[in-house]
């Protein structure tokens, strides 16, 4: 597993705090949680924010586990001339004959995911936080195949020992593993985190098949594929800051996070089903 806080800087984000009164909104990223009374606990009041933390993966897949089917126009034109009519002259005369082949979308489905989390808690002078500004930092990933290669067999049995049925079949199974950094700046004098509960959101979730070939009559293949998942963590993080009236410093979190997703790219096909 990758550690991305090893060797590396961190990045930098200020998000509004949850209050009794208004404020300016600091962040598009965070969502305000109502009015949401501070509670008290020793030592200190508890406030709450929502961060949402981008991600994606968008890498090229050369291998499938199933083949899948492409959808398909192919039109044949046919020049003809017709030598019987003496009375006109025919300057184009085509037949043309269209095939449409129709197949189910290829769509695919999140099987699971695991996230990895380093939290940090750090104060800094106000001169030690203007030095440290950095942008926010997504590392690139690729998707790794983990399905099983299967091989077609003919059927030999015979016609009436088995049925066709369209069933969902699996086309490949792929894991992205990506690393993510992320910093929140309080203006509060924090003493502590309570609780961080996180989600995770999908946006986007497809596949596009490019390198289509052609190997037979209305038959198309493809070699390989753009897979395209793009999402966001939803975090919610309870904090207890300090009942002081004023501080010199600034208190930051950081989060170094590893996030793996498997990926489940699925199409409806017909099967032969074997009667017993």
């Amino acid at each position: 597993m990758k550690k991305p806080w090893i060797g590396i800087d961190m990045g930098h984000k200020i998000y509004k705090v949850e209050k009794l009164d208004t404020q300016e909104n600091y962040s598009q990223k965070v969502k305000i949680e109502g009015n949401l009374v501070p509670k008290l606990e020793k030592g200190g009041l508890i406030r709450s924010m929502t961060v949402k933390i981008p991600f994606f993966i968008i890498s090229e897949i050369t291998n499938f586990s199933t083949s899948p089917n492409i959808s398909d126009k192919n039109q044949e034109v046919y020049v003809f001339q017709n030598e019987k009519n003496k009375k006109s002259c025919e300057l184009d005369a085509k037949l043309t004959a269209t095939v449409n082949n129709y197949y189910e979308e290829v769509y695919c489905s999140l099987v699971s995911s695991n996230l990895y989390d380093q939290r940090m808690l750090l104060e800094l002078s106000s001169q030690q936080n203007k030095d440290n500004i950095e942008e926010e930092w997504i590392e690139k990933s690729l998707w790794i195949p983990i399905h099983k290669i299967q091989s077609k067999k003919e059927i030999k049995e015979g016609i009436h020992n088995y049925i066709v049925a369209k069933l969902p079949i699996e086309i490949g199974r792929y894991k992205g593993e990506i690393s993510l950094r992320e910093k929140v700046v309080f203006k509060e004098k924090v003493i502590g985190i309570r609780e961080i509960s996180q989600d995770l959101i999908l946006t986007k979730n497809e596949i596009v098949f490019s390198n289509k070939i052609r190997t037979g009559h209305n038959i198309v293949t493809v070699k390989k594929g753009n897979l395209h998942v793009e999402g966001y963590i939803s975090q919610r993080i309870e904090y207890i800051v300090e009942q002081s009236a004023s501080h010199n410093n600034m208190y930051q979190l950081i989060q170094n996070i590893v996030l793996e997703l498997i990926i489940q790219v699925i199409q409806e096909q017909d099967v032969r089903v074997r009667i017993i």
